[in-house]
């Protein structure tokens, strides 16, 4: 291998790539010199002189409790896909006006058009809120039990709703919550004095209210490309939430590097902040004054007036990106790209959530441009991009916009396609480990292997060595849509057609824990079926929604949405095309939920061939995602309260077939073997950190580092601790089946989209085991508990609800 070595002025890292480099050339550059970048300021520890004794941490530990209990309370999976449903649903009004999605286009107008869909929304969900405090000033309400309650709460619900679908969705969940707040302002005020339960539900219920307007505010700048900070939360609930993530982003499997949410902020994430202000807002012991400081407080967070605190880090890099596909359209012959590198980086490093380790490296980032300088430069010119444009067309460019015309236009083929290559690059680079990056070879090597990974995405295969190529047999590539805007995608250019079996289906998970089979059925799907495959990839600035709106929009009649993208991981990837290599591993945070994905993460749609693969109209009422869900199952260890509660969900489907069952006089035939099975399901979640299992504890009892403590609980400890549970439940499901399965019936006959089981097993012996291996504290002997089944014996009550719907614990 011949290399040409450049005399500097100091010892520098060279630019040499390793090995062979994806296009089997190695070419060197001198590094180019850029000025330092920021760093962060350092943490700093609190000076205060004073000692902070056990009154002050008892009143901690009391504090953190009950916003742990309200924060738990208030957290609804409905309330998110009604959040969820209205951002994508005021995406597509916005969208449909302003196709350009240039950053710097139409904002004012932008804002102005969202600003109208939402105000009626937000009218009225603070006029119910009004004549819920008004009609509840004066009630006697600790006098009440709960469905005494339930039924004075119901008296106030809206005669009519805002005219969208979504708003009718997020103001029911809005009452919902609503009817959250008052019970637990009322199961607290029956823990205080007597006489001031109506006073601390009308300051919860006003501090609810105050957050609307900001919550709205942020809905808003998702519709128009931008990113919102998240609500004021309570400082230990975000330091709970916060510890250990970092490590939960890198747990890929067979990755070396951590992984950058496609969005720093997530619908999920704003809704996670929204339920944590509003259970800090509760939580206070109602002081004079304290309503008016928090109301202060929302004002200058986004409230009455104000604007929201929105991120423009994805507006800055979607003009960077321009400008940089702009430069290696102009370029020519030979023409040196380093400083149009230089200028990039800095702003993907601002979008980027795990990119900080690149800030304040301003040799790495030189290294990086002097690199791509050489090996991307080469494809910039009029004498190379010619016939590379061309070998693109051949390799079929135009297959991803199938029977209407590629939105970009063919002479931004080639340059769209190399900032795609440079922006994988940097990512990856930017998202190693500390140590590879303060190593001259092992920084080197990880610019090598980046750039290839991204060649192999890129490029047409017929430029890719063979040894680097993901997908032999399909033989295609990622085209970037919508490269200039500030939410860009990338497709597959190439749909292979599948016979899927339920065998496979069932093997193949989604987000969530559960099978790609369990969702088919769900939806009404029936297996086997043909389908053609559509692949995604995400990148800096998409959501799932966002590819599913853009995707109905360039096809007639095409019915995707984002409860139907998939994540293709090499597993999935290999049972579907025989391609593993096409599948991308992510960490486990990244396949929870559709409202968090990862930078670089891969999906798949399966578009039916055939009658057999079409689904079915479900249920009316609820959101579509409500309507279509899976059966799943959820475990909630309450380790702080001796407690354990297990949700077991039937689709409606799968509902109506128990169901069926039971009435032909068979419980214990068809509801115990599919009340079993569901359990058998959840649990197997106790190692796979997908969120179906969620332990709390004394000192966080949030449910959003739940997936973390899980992943902190010795191996011993927690087989131990599924066995028991599983000796504990099955006995009190089939009690209940025996005697009360009628009650399963009446619940699938509700227009609500199917069916919650919970048990509920209070007094659950030896979960202080569990805090103490969490907490890393756990002696000896309480291991040797574990070991010999003794730290789990006894037995604790059980107690077993019915509901219609979807209900998590």
């Amino acid at each position: 291998m011949s290399t040409i070595q450049e005399p500097a002025a100091e010892a520098e890292w060279e630019t040499q790539p390793f090995g062979e480099g994806p296009f089997a050339e190695t070419e060197t550059v001198s590094e180019p010199r850029i000025p330092a970048a920021l760093g962060f300021l350092p943490w700093t520890e609190s000076l205060s002189p004073f000692n902070e004794g056990e009154f002050q941490e008892d009143r901690a530990d009391e504090t953190d409790r009950a916003l742990g209990e309200a924060f738990a309370e208030l957290r609804d999976e409905a309330f998110d896909e009604a959040l969820s449903d209205l951002v994508a649903e005021t995406e597509d009004v916005v969208g449909q006006r302003f196709s350009d999605e240039s950053s710097a286009s139409a904002g004012a107008a932008k804002e102005q058009l969202a600003s109208a869909h939402l105000s009626p929304i937000q009218f009225e969900a603070e006029n119910y809120l009004d004549r819920l405090v008004d009609g509840l000033s004066g009630l006697d309400l600790a006098s009440l039990d709960q469905d005494h309650l339930n039924e004075v709460l119901d008296r106030f619900d809206p005669a009519t709703a805002p005219g969208s679908p979504a708003g009718e969705q997020f103001l029911g969940s809005l009452i919902k919550k609503a009817k959250s707040v008052a019970s637990f302002a009322v199961k607290t005020a029956a823990q205080a004095a007597s006489g001031v339960a109506g006073r601390l539900v009308g300051i919860a219920l006003q501090r609810l209210r105050a957050l609307i307007r900001p919550l709205l505010k942020r809905v808003l700048s998702f519709a128009i490309g931008r990113l919102p900070e998240p609500l004021r939360a309570p400082a230990r609930l975000v330091a709970g939430k916060l510890t250990g993530e970092r490590d939960a982003l890198s747990e890929g499997e067979g990755e070396d590097y951590a992984f950058s949410p496609a969005q720093a902020t997530d619908v999920e994430s704003l809704a996670e902040s929204f339920d944590a202000a509003l259970a800090e807002g509760i939580v206070g012991d109602g002081a004079p004054g304290e309503l008016e400081s928090f109301a202060g407080d929302t004002e200058r967070d986004g409230g009455e007036g104000g604007e929201a605190p929105e991120s423009r880090e994805l507006e800055a890099l979607a003009e960077a990106r321009g400008q940089l596909i702009d430069t290696l359209e102009r370029a020519g012959d030979g023409e040196d790209i380093a400083p149009a590198v230089e200028q990039f980086v800095p702003a993907l490093l601002g979008a980027l959530r795990v990119g900080i380790n690149l800030v304040g490296r301003p040799r790495v980032v030189g290294f990086l441009a002097g690199y791509l300088a050489k090996l991307v430069g080469r494809w910039v010119g009029p004498q190379v991009a010619a016939p590379l444009s061309t070998a693109i067309v051949d390799t079929g460019l135009r297959l991803v916009s199938l029977e209407q015309p590629e939105a970009e236009p063919d002479r931004e083929a080639v340059p769209a396609m190399l900032a795609a290559t440079i922006e994988d690059t940097a990512r990856r680079l930017a998202e190693t480990e500390d140590y590879v990056l303060e190593d001259e070879d092992l920084m080197q090597l990880a610019t090598a292997e980046a750039f290839e990974r991204a060649v192999a995405t890129n490029f047409p295969h017929t430029y890719v060595r063979p040894n680097l190529r993901r997908a032999p047999t399909l033989g295609g590539r990622f085209v970037t849509r919508r490269p200039r805007s500030a939410r860009p995608y990338r497709r597959y250019n190439r749909m292979p057609e599948v016979e899927l079996t339920a065998a496979i289906a069932d093997r193949i998970p989604t987000f969530g824990g559960v099978t790609l089979a369990a969702t088919l059925r769900a939806a009404g799907v029936s297996l086997p079926m043909k389908a053609r495959l559509q692949i995604f990839e995400a990148t800096v600035g998409t959501s799932l929604r966002r590819i599913a709106a853009i995707e109905r929009g360039r096809r007639t009649g095409s019915r995707i949405s984002s409860t139907q993208l998939h994540p293709l991981t090499p597993a999935a990837a290999g049972l579907l095309l025989r391609e593993p290599g096409l599948g991308v591993s992510v960490a486990a945070a990244f396949l929870r939920s559709r409202q968090r994905v990862a930078a670089g993460q891969r999906f798949f749609y399966l578009e039916p061939l055939t009658a057999a693969g079409t689904p079915t109209p479900g249920p009316m009422g609820g959101s579509a995602a409500q309507r279509t869900a899976p059966s799943q199952g959820w475990i909630l260890v309450d380790t702080a309260g001796s407690r354990i509660a297990v949700a077991l969900y039937f689709s409606e489907t799968d509902a109506q077939q128990v169901a069926g069952g039971v009435r032909t006089g068979r419980p214990a035939a068809t509801l115990l073997p599919a009340l079993t099975t569901a359990y058998d399901s959840a649990a197997r979640s106790f190692g796979s950190g997908d969120g179906r299992v969620r332990i709390l504890t004394e000192r966080d009892e949030s449910e959003a580092s739940a997936g973390d403590a899980l992943s902190r609980l010795m191996p011993p400890v927690a087989t131990a601790l599924r066995r028991a549970l599983r000796s504990w439940l099955l006995p009190v499901l089939a009690e209940w089946t025996r005697s009360r399965a009628a009650e399963f019936v009446q619940a699938a006959a509700n227009p609500a989209s199917g069916v919650t089981v919970t048990i509920t097993l209070s007094g659950v012996p030896g979960l202080g085991v569990v805090r103490d291996a969490l907490r890393g504290t756990l002696p000896g002997t309480s291991l040797q508990s574990v070991t010999s089944g003794s730290a789990f014996r006894g037995t604790p009550s059980g107690a077993v609800t019915v509901q219609a719907g979807k209900h998590r614990p």
